[in-house]
């Protein structure tokens, strides 16, 4: 069944998620040539970039998956990849009210961003309003779906970032999301 499950995802160029015995994490990626007891996958990173080929005998799989939500978000990554920049990242470090300067370019722009808090808190998503005490984001989880909204008091943020590739790929996400949910609501 494995070696069916190969063959049809290489012909359908599909992404699988093969987790292999005795490695901790799961390889995916594009099935590129299979035989009766070795395949080769070209290995695609979170950002849908190729990180190469490699060779692995086919008895070392423990389980395969070929169309489970990361894979449907990947490929949406890997199609809109040309728009990712890896040089526009902006990170602020500045505490409380030093940030307010920001919030509107980001607001107005509805650029994602990600705030940041004490002890490695952080939170993502987009500035719906502010004022000199509390700033209001529509939180959005990283495979670019809304969780809902909520106020944060401004002087516990003690910094933010925006643009980077991780926010970069949660809007292309969250855009395919919304363009998704558009087409299924009925006019």
């Amino acid at each position: 069944m494995l070696k069916k499950i190969l063959k049809n995802a290489q012909e359908q160029q599909r992404l699988v998620d093969i987790n292999i015995y005795d490695d901790e994490e799961s390889i995916i990626g594009y099935i590129t040539s299979i035989n009766d007891d070795y395949f080769t996958i070209n290995e695609i990173d979170k950002f849908g970039c190729s990180d190469g080929n490699t060779v692995y005998h086919i008895d070392s799989i423990k389980d395969l998956s070929s169309d489970n939500w990361y894979l449907r978000a990947l490929q949406i990554i890997i199609d809109h990849k040309d728009s990712l920049n890896q040089d526009n990242r902006n990170t602020i470090y500045k505490k409380g009210k030093e940030l307010i300067s920001h919030f509107n370019f980001l607001k107005e722009n509805e650029i994602v961003t990600m705030l940041f808090f004490e002890e490695d808190n952080f939170e993502l998503g987009f500035i719906v309003d502010f004022d000199e005490d509390f700033i209001l984001l529509k939180d959005i989880d990283q495979g670019g779906s809304e969780l809902g909204t909520t106020c944060y008091r401004i002087n516990e943020i003690i910094g933010l970032r925006y643009n980077g590739l991780g926010e970069q790929k949660t809007k292309i996400l969250y855009d395919a999301n919304n363009r998704t949910q558009s087409s299924a609501t009925p006019s």
